[in-house]
């Protein structure tokens, strides 16, 4: 599995907090977002320009909601979008996870990163999503993921080919267009 350790919580192996797995790779810890994350969440979420491909950045009051969506996910669905934080430091580098959503009327689970633009080139994403990916497939036992991305976001669209993705379709994605990368288990 590449350096992920998967642990189900349901066989007892996995550690969950706040109702969501941690997931750790070599160099990091993938566990539930927190309010107290807040502060590290929202200049990410706010940086205008690593996020011009994503979508509108968001003010802290909409970076708290994003955190108190992910918790209301990790409730419901056992899973959702969590920090990514480097095991060396403890600093919350970016987030990483799946959320449940609708991509033109059709249900998906969507795997999805942001990572700190300081830390961009150097592999986080990546590692981060094997290891969401890993545990999409062996864990929760899905058949699919996708992740919607711009066509004009090549470094995240060469994220989804290292995972494994194909570029599917175009697709529009709450209001935007995007690109639908997939990945079936069997891929």
């Amino acid at each position: 599995m590449g350096g992920v350790a998967l642990n189900d919580a349901r066989s007892g192996q996995t550690p969950v907090s706040d109702g969501a797995p941690v997931l750790e790779t070599v160099r990091l810890t993938l566990r539930p977002l927190r309010f107290d994350d807040l502060d590290m969440v929202a200049p990410m979420l706010a940086d205008t320009e690593a996020l011009k491909l994503w979508g509108a950045p968001l003010d802290r009051e909409g970076s708290r909601r994003w955190i108190e969506r992910n918790r209301q996910r990790y409730e419901v669905d056992g899973f959702g979008r969590s920090a990514v934080i480097l095991r060396e430091t403890g600093d919350l580098v970016g987030d990483c996870g799946l959320i449940r959503t609708l991509v033109e009327d059709r249900p998906e689970v969507e795997l999805g990163w942001i990572i700190r633009r300081s830390w961009w080139g150097q592999g986080i994403a990546t590692e981060a999503g094997e290891a969401w990916r890993e545990y999409a497939f062996t864990v929760l036992g899905l058949d699919r993921i996708v992740s919607m991305i711009s066509e004009d976001n090549l470094a995240s669209r060469r994220v989804a080919e290292k995972l494994g993705m194909t570029a599917e379709r175009e697709a529009v994605w709450g209001e935007a267009p995007m690109l639908m990368y997939s990945m079936n288990r069997s891929s």
